[in-house]
């Protein structure tokens, strides 16, 4: 006699080839052990029920057995093909016949409760490209916000001391300079001494130095906020999608983790779609028929797309697109650190 063995929210379950119920072992009607058993069965190990349909079977001569191998409908387990239209069929109607709920309200409540446990399981496993999602959408919101307070605190001191803007090109040093200094008789730059008594800016009182310096001190700790979170995603980023990572340099890569909605989304992308991540509007636009075809999207910032000659940028970007959608699969599917291989294979491919 040959058994296929399929398991479900109701218990596990015995059928002969044509579909007879051989046999089976109800579970006890309470959502948590219901769970455990489930997270057990999709698991490969078998349940107590299991264990015990087992035993009754193959003292009855049982001669085979075939396991349940796939998932055919949340929370349930299926043998081979076409096993699931078997068990999701009479699903509903044996938890109702064997009398293991009273009627089709409680069995809805009982799936309902096991639902939201599985659900509060899922929310609690690790999922490191959830974590480096969330880490990069902070570094992205700082920079705008610095890009504003910056240009805010040109314009502010610009009214003291106008010269100076001029001299430092850099935001972040332009900030530092002003949080050290306040009145510009203070400013340490050397470029700047000559311009402290020719300069075209009014002269602020104590109470203006005053704020302007507290405002240019907390932009440069938000400055140092910035750099500090661009190394925790680098370090955290090679250890997680260290693949992507390699291909893309660690912020890019966090970056079309975000855009494409976590890593297992992006390991299923074609590189076509990988390759236009970012251009959505575009590519929209141009379906419309107002617009030219977009060759790239957030993958325009990879300095090898930066570097190359505008002719070049779009085969270029093609061939960084297909790389990252191998390394992203690696990535998801096995985990192994493959990148140093694929860097080599992506260098070597540019040069042809």
């Amino acid at each position: 006699m040959k058994a296929y063995f399929a398991t479900n929210l109701v218990g596990a379950f015995a059928f002969d080839q044509k579909g007879k119920l051989l046999g089976y072992r109800l579970f006890p009607k309470e959502p948590e052990k219901i769970k455990e058993r489930l997270e057990k069965a999709g698991q490969g190990m078998l349940v107590p029920e299991e264990q015990e349909l087992f035993k009754e079977l193959q003292a009855k001569g049982l001669a085979e057995v075939v396991w349940n191998k796939k998932v055919c409908l949340p929370g349930v387990q299926c043998a081979e093909e076409g096993w699931e239209k078997c068990l999701s069929g009479q699903f509903r109607k044996l938890a109702l016949e064997l009398k293991w709920v009273g009627s089709e309200a409680e069995l809805n409540s009982l799936l309902a409760q096991v639902s939201v446990l599985q659900t509060k399981g899922k929310l609690k496993e690790e999922k490191r490209d959830r974590i480096l999602m969330a880490s990069i959408g902070v570094a992205d919101e700082l920079d705008k916000s610095l890009n504003v307070f910056s240009e805010r605190l040109r314009e502010w001191y610009g009214l003291h001391f106008p010269e100076l803007g001029k001299l430092v090109p850099s935001q972040e040093t332009f900030a530092n300079i002003v949080s050290a200094a306040g009145n510009r008789e203070n400013v340490k730059e050397e470029k700047a001494e000559k311009y402290k008594t020719l300069t075209s800016g009014m002269q602020f009182t104590e109470e203006d130095s005053a704020a302007v310096q507290e405002f240019a001190k907390e932009l440069s700790a938000l400055y140092n906020s910035k750099s500090v979170i661009e190394v925790y995603i680098g370090k955290a980023a090679k250890q997680a999608i260290p693949n992507l990572s390699a291909i893309a340099g660690p912020l890019l890569a966090c970056r079309l983790l975000a855009l494409s909605g976590g890593l297992e989304k992006l390991a299923k992308m074609p590189s076509s779609t990988v390759q236009l991540l970012g251009a959505e509007k575009a590519l929209f636009r141009h379906l419309k028929g107002g617009g030219k075809a977009p060759k790239y999207g957030i993958l325009f910032s990879h300095p090898l797309v930066q570097n190359a000659t505008k002719p070049e940028r779009g085969k270029i970007a093609r061939l960084i697109a297909a790389k990252l959608s191998i390394a992203a699969k690696t990535d998801f599917f096995s985990g192994e650190d493959r990148s140093a291989a694929m860097k080599a294979d992506l260098e070597r491919k540019l040069k042809h």
